[in-house]
């Protein structure tokens, strides 16, 4: 640096070394979105139900963009039970907006199922953060009928059917059989030998 004071020079010096320690984006902030699953539920796609056994019923989730720039061209997956659902997209959530999604109806038997969903999986969004993109929980699915409730070890009213069908067949199956015996020994003629023991016994 000619024509300058030589602690002028030491001070610039310290401050072009101070600059290139800082990160870039306290020296240039960038601007991007940070999309969040912040809510999900079961419900009708307006409001939180407590699901039964072979109703059907929607799987509901809130987006939210906690970042400071608009989201455009994300899509959510959701999944049901540990198998994936039909993708929903692409959505558009300006900074501080948010967005809600519904995938359904789905009808399922009894028992407690994972319910998940992901925002923005294959990332084609760019984000602050991927960090918070997924969240779980657990759903129990209750029988309808305290009929069906006794009925779901069997495999509910399917199950019964299909056992009671097969004892019927077997029931059919078998009254068959004992009457077909029974002619077989109808149409078998006695012996000889055995109608003379019976006339000599009858004398």
């Amino acid at each position: 640096m000619p024509g300058l004071p030589n602690h002028l020079k030491l001070w610039g010096l310290v401050f072009v070394l101070a600059l290139g320690t800082l990160p870039m984006s306290s020296f240039a902030q960038q601007n991007l979105p940070d999309l969040v699953v912040s809510r999900i539920w079961i419900g009708d796609k307006s409001k939180p139900i407590v699901p039964k056994a072979g109703e059907p019923f929607y799987l509901c989730a809130t987006v939210k963009n906690i970042g400071n720039a608009q989201a455009e061209g994300y899509y959510v997956q959701p999944y049901f039970g540990g198998g994936p659902l039909a993708p929903g997209g692409p959505g558009k959530i300006e900074a501080g907006g948010a967005q809600d999604w519904s995938c359904g109806p789905v009808t399922v038997g009894p028992g407690i199922y994972e319910v998940r969903w992901v925002v923005n999986p294959d990332r084609r969004v760019g984000e602050a953060s991927y960090g918070n993109n997924e969240i779980l929980m657990i759903v129990v699915i209750e029988a309808s009928s305290p009929v069906e409730a006794l009925l779901q070890p069997l495999g509910g009213f399917i199950g019964l059917v299909a056992i009671v069908s097969v004892v019927l067949i077997v029931l059919v199956v078998s009254i068959i059989l004992r009457r077909y015996v029974k002619k077989r020994k109808r149409a078998i003629p006695s012996s000889p030998e055995t109608t003379g023991r019976r006339s000599r016994i009858g004398l």
